[in-house]
């Protein structure tokens, strides 16, 4: 029987692999996907660049195409000399681009530029990591040295740009008239604020493409309106005359601890202001550190007063230009007289007896005042003082001059009572410019000139000079000679307030020693809001004008509520001595040897 044979398996054959088969449904709904994201994206394509285009094109251009407003620089203010009181400077000021800076480092960068710039840290952070907006601004008009200090960072995102700031290089330098100029680059008060138009120019714009930078695309297209820059103004200030009643008024408003004052010099052949101060000062540099009454209104054209008797001047001067009395009528000064049931009395209630219109002045009497403007008669009397000019604005290139209140005869508010108190400059008010401008027209002779402060402007190379403009003849030249040299014996009679206890004369002297000086002194009282007036202040003030004839300055000094002198002309007596003296020496006016009384010589 035959063994079966056994044979070992060979190598097997691989078995070929299983065939995927995809059912055509499958394939077709693939296809149709895919078709469906084709016509997706080819709508969308045709959405944005056919149908959205030029409103995507716009947006796009707005990133870099973009107007940029030029600034004008803003115009020069300067003195009768040219030295300059206001000017802009070119300070860097510090922006940001949220999106370029590291917001990991942002807090640190914060803590470092506080430092820098003097803001809190949780105010810049906020700046830095605001980036919803492309450009914010950190801090403004850095000095030098800081903007130094950052570039030396070289912190992506931080951009130093040029912007000018207004400064004023003398500091509190006839600051009231000059005024200040607000973070916005607006005037707001002074001759900043009347012409701030005109000093401001014109913003120009530059058209162009900017990159992330905020740099323009040189090859691109660019359009440039060039700004128009802002006229310079030379005031009628004289640098010297400002310094001399600046310095006269600090030293007596600090010596007598008044409450504040003016000081006004004016020339009365053509109303140029030479001079202009009022107390207290204030730097337009930092003015926001000052109170707005102080840095925003001028006193010396905005406060009203009661004149008191500087205004005695005025009165005589109605009467002779009127004819109502010659300058030797005389009345009977009792002291205290009777009207309207009211007692009426001089500042000491003394009696002086039969006195003329000089004497009047002399001894500064109201009861010779108001009985000589009782011969005058309230119409012509009004009629003169708004030749005079009181009751109306001056005109002067300042903004925020008052005009005054004067309650004149025919009007709702006049009663023959004001009238009699009128004539020693009680029951009307007035500005310290309007003494002056009334005082000056005394002085020319009596032309009155409208006072000015602005001397030329110019545009370019383009100049305009102020014109001298009359602004009235309210009385005739005979009756200003007149009232001129009973003005010289009036300044006589105070000069003992400054030389007497120099020279143990008591007695009438020269008042500035080698010219004859006119002048006229005011105790003011003040009225009290609830009615009458404070018992315990005044206003003191003194008005005149050097030399007596052909006078070229008037001035008024004026010192509110002096605390050691109840009378106030004790301290406003030697400020208007000095002052005057120092003017008519500057003007270089050659004292006359005959007019020095003994003791004086040295003066």
């Amino acid at each position: 029987m035959a063994t079966p044979t056994t044979t070992s398996p060979g190598p097997r054959t691989a078995a070929a692999p299983a065939r995927v088969r995809l059912s055509r449904w499958r394939i077709n709904a693939v296809l149709l996907l895919c078709l469906l994201l084709i016509a997706r994206v080819l709508l969308r394509l045709g959405e944005l660049q056919v149908v959205r285009h030029e409103e995507l094109r716009a947006r796009a251009m707005a990133e870099i195409d973009q107007q940029i407003t030029l600034q004008p620089t803003r115009g020069l203010i300067t003195d009768r000399l040219g030295n300059v009181l206001a000017m802009d400077v070119d300070r860097e000021s510090l922006w940001v681009i949220p999106a370029q800076v590291d917001q990991e480092r942002a807090p640190r960068l914060a803590l470092t530029l506080s430092a820098l710039v003097g803001k809190s840290p949780q105010a810049i952070l906020a700046a830095l990591t605001d980036t919803e907006h492309y450009w914010l601004p950190v801090a403004r008009w850095l000095e030098p040295e800081v903007a130094a200090q950052i570039e030396a960072l070289d912190e992506p995102g931080l951009r130093l740009q040029y912007e000018p700031r207004r400064v004023y290089p003398q500091g509190a330098f006839a600051a009231q008239v000059i005024g200040a100029v607000n973070f916005n680059g607006d005037g707001i008060s002074g001759i900043e604020g009347f012409y701030n138009a005109q000093l401001k120019g014109i913003t120009g714009t530059l058209q162009a493409q900017f990159d992330g930078a905020r740099n323009p695309i040189a090859i691109a297209p660019s359009r440039t309106v060039p700004p128009r820059n802002g006229v310079n103004i030379q005031t009628t200030l004289d640098p010297l005359i400002q310094y001399v009643i600046e310095r006269e008024l600090k030293q007596a408003v600090e010596e007598h601890n008044a409450d504040g004052g003016s000081i006004i010099v004016l020339d009365p052949r053509t109303g140029a202001i030479r001079g202009m101060t009022s107390w207290p000062f204030f730097d337009p540099n930092r003015y926001t550190d000052y109170d707005p009454e102080v840095f925003g209104r001028n006193p010396a054209i905005s406060n009203l007063y009661e004149p008191g008797s500087t205004f005695k001047m005025i009165t005589v001067a109605a009467g002779l230009q009127t004819r109502a009395f010659t300058a030797d009528t005389q009345v009977n000064d009792t002291g205290v007289i009777f009207r309207y049931n009211q007692s009426l009395s001089n500042w000491n209630g003394g009696a002086n007896g039969m006195l003329n219109a000089e004497r009047v002045l002399y001894y500064s009497s109201n009861v010779g005042a108001l009985q000589l403007n009782e011969l005058t008669g309230p119409e012509r009397f009004y009629q003169i003082l708004r030749d005079f000019g009181f009751g109306a604005p001056t005109g002067v290139e300042l903004g925020g001059e008052e005009s005054g209140i004067v309650n004149a005869w025919g009007g709702p508010a006049y009663n023959d009572l004001t009238f009699l108190t009128n004539a020693y400059g009680q029951g009307i008010s007035v500005t310290p410019l309007q003494m002056v401008q009334a005082a000056a027209a005394i002085a020319n002779d009596g032309v009155m000139m409208k006072p000015y402060i602005i001397e030329r402007i110019c545009e370019g190379e383009h100049c305009t000079t102020t014109e001298p403009v009359v602004a009235g003849r309210p009385v005739e030249p005979g009756v200003a000679w007149t009232i001129r040299r009973m003005l010289v014996h009036s300044a006589n009679h105070y000069a003992p307030v400054v030389f007497g206890p120099q020279t143990g004369n008591w007695g009438d002297q020269w008042l500035v020693p080698g010219y004859q000086v006119a002048a006229k002194t005011g105790t003011s009282s003040i009225p009290l809001e609830g009615g009458g007036y404070d018992p315990s202040y005044t206003i003191g003030s003194v008005l005149g004008f050097g030399p007596a004839d052909g006078a070229h300055f008037v001035v008024l000094v004026k010192i509110d509520r002096p605390k050691d002198d109840i009378w106030g002309v004790g301290t406003a007596i030697p400020v208007f001595q000095r002052v005057m003296r120092e003017l008519l020496r500057y003007e270089r006016i050659q004292p006359d040897p005959a007019l020095y009384s003994p003791g004086q010589e040295g003066a």
